[in-house]
This record gives structure tokens, sequence and C-alpha cells, in this order.
């Protein structure tokens, strides 16, 4: 089986190197240039990276930009809330994905669509080779890279009815502050003022696409199907998870109908919580609040908890209703 990634970014970088280990006859492609900084938060639970970069051969420690001690968390109109954190940092994303296709065969351009029996549409937020999804959700986000924030460790601000979150992020020396929203309006405001010595902006999909994963024999992966967390937006480990999900599949079965079939069940049973939190992210946004929510709560806190982030369900619940 000859296999294709098109897009090279932490889904496709991951899959490559981890089809190419195992034996396959794999090529990966992407024409973005060689400096190219990518626009992301760059946060992600430690221990959970760690385990899936293992799988091929890397040593998430190397990538360790700064780890957090507590998280700050509130909203526009309410109070600060500190939690600890269970393994919360910053890593050097553009380094990992350089080292992650280091050894492999990969190409400086598009894709071709027809060079191998599977193409993987690993590109990200176009979904290039997939065709547009029939429902989707985006969101903007605009980022910079300063010297100094207001806020000495890593910190959220929620804007209300679902619109959208602040951060501060700590990057070594460095900081890394944004804002992502639906509206403009939301961005401007929290960023006035900002300045840094880089500033990017970009999209972010929070809408899960899993029924859409694989259209005209092709099968995406990672953000391209909507692996970000609706509630904290971060995509970096579970996008390798999606991708160690498809390394899986194809490692399973030569036949591309029980290979495809095998892939959307598995992305299903994995990612169930985030069709939960994109329920709750469009009820908020929608002014459906109350105990219609609270059965949410708990899926919330876990995936909170998942991103590094020692959450106390007794301490915020009321955010939820």
């Amino acid at each position: 089986m000859k296999v294709v990634i098109a897009g090279l970014g932490v889904a496709g970088s991951y899959l490559l190197r981890r089809l190419g280990m195992a034996g396959f006859d794999v090529t990966g492609y992407d024409p973005k240039p060689g400096n190219y900084y990518i626009p992301c938060g760059y946060a992600a639970n430690f221990s959970l990276l760690s385990g899936m970069l293992k799988n091929i051969g890397i040593d998430a420690e190397k990538y360790v930009l700064s780890r957090a001690e507590e998280v700050v968390i509130c909203g526009e109109q309410t109070r600060e809330i500190t939690f600890k954190s269970s393994g919360l940092c910053t890593v050097d994303k553009n380094v990992l994905e350089r080292d992650m296709i280091e050894g492999t065969r990969h190409e400086n351009k598009i894709a071709p669509r027809d060079s191998g029996d599977v193409l993987i549409d690993a590109t990200g937020i176009s979904r290039y080779y997939l065709r547009p999804a029939r429902q989707d959700f985006t969101m903007y986000t605009r980022e910079f890279i300063t010297s100094g924030t207001g806020h000495r460790d890593y910190y959220f601000r929620y804007f209300p009815d679902g619109m959208g979150y602040y951060w501060e992020f700590p990057l070594g020396s460095k900081f890394h502050v944004g804002a992502g929203s639906s509206d403009l309006t939301y961005l401007d405001r929290s960023l006035s003022g900002i300045t840094g010595e880089r500033k990017v902006g970009r999209k972010i999909r929070l809408m899960p696409l899993f029924g859409e994963a694989i259209s005209n024999g092709v099968i995406g992966v990672g953000e391209a199907i909507g692996t970000v967390s609706p509630i904290t937006g971060e995509g970096i480990v579970p996008s390798m998870k999606s991708a160690e999900i498809l390394f899986r599949c194809i490692s399973s079965t030569s036949d591309l109908n029980d290979l495809k079939r095998k892939y959307v069940g598995e992305l299903r049973k994995e990612f169930s919580a985030y069709s939960k939190l994109f329920t709750l992210l469009t009820n908020f946004r929608s002014g459906r609040k109350g105990l219609t929510n609270a059965r949410y709560a708990r899926t919330a806190i876990r995936d909170l908890r998942h991103f590094g982030i020692d959450l106390r369900l007794g301490r915020i619940l009321g955010s939820f209703l």
C-alpha cells in the first residue's frame, strides 16, 4: 500500500514518521517554506505529549519552553480562580515539526492527487483535498509573541456567551498572547494595546467533523476533521491521537473499505467528548444556559484536566449553569 500525506503539520508529520518507521511506502508533501512560522498557542499536556512522541522515537523534554505551576481562569465578569497545573506546558512546535519529518521521505510541494493508493488530507483548516464540510464552525485567532504580560503564569479569560477566550502563555523568556473568537470585536478589544515582535492570525476549527473524515477516497486527519477541543482550543495531542488511530487502522488491514470503516468508528469512540463539548459551546452561544448544561459539566472538567489543568468541579461548576 502506497500512502501519500498532504500537509506536514503536527498530525501529518507524526503520521509520516510513524508509518515510515513501520516500513510503509509513504511520502509526505507540504508547500510551505522552511522558515514558515506556525501560528499556534503551543500549549499541551506534557505527559500525554511525551507518550505520543515516544511512539516515534522523540524525547518531548527537549521541546519544552515553559511548564505551568499555576493556571488562572476567569470570565469577563467573574473572579479569577487559580488552579494547580497537572502537566500543562508550552513547546517549540516549529522545531518539533521539523524534527518529526527528519529522515523521512518528503517533498516541499503540493501533493499530487493520484500518486498513491491512499491520500491523507492533513491540511488543517483548509481541508484542501477533502470537500468542504456541509456544516462547519471556525473562529478567528490573533496571536502575539511579547516580552511580558500582566500575569506571571498561564492565564485564560473566557468571553461571555461562548464567544471565545483570551490567553497568556509563557514561552521561556517570552510570552504568547492571543485571543480567539468568531467576532472580531472581541479580538480587537481584548488585544488592544498588545504589541510584540511577531503578530499572526489564523482560523481554528472547533466543530468535530468525524462524519466527514472521508470524501472521494481521501482520508482526513487532524484539524481537517476537527480534532481540536471546543473548550480549550488545544489540538496538538488530539491531532497526534487521530494520526495514531489512522496508523493502527492502516497497519491492521489492506482493504481500503475496511480501513475507512474502522477509522471512522475509532475516531467517534476516541473523541466522543468533543461532540458533547461542541453542543455545550453552541448552547452558550445561543443563550441556552441553566441546568440544561449541567450534564456536560463533568465532560468539560475532564477536558480541561486532560489539557493539564487540575480543575476542581465544585469551584467552577457555577460557570456551566
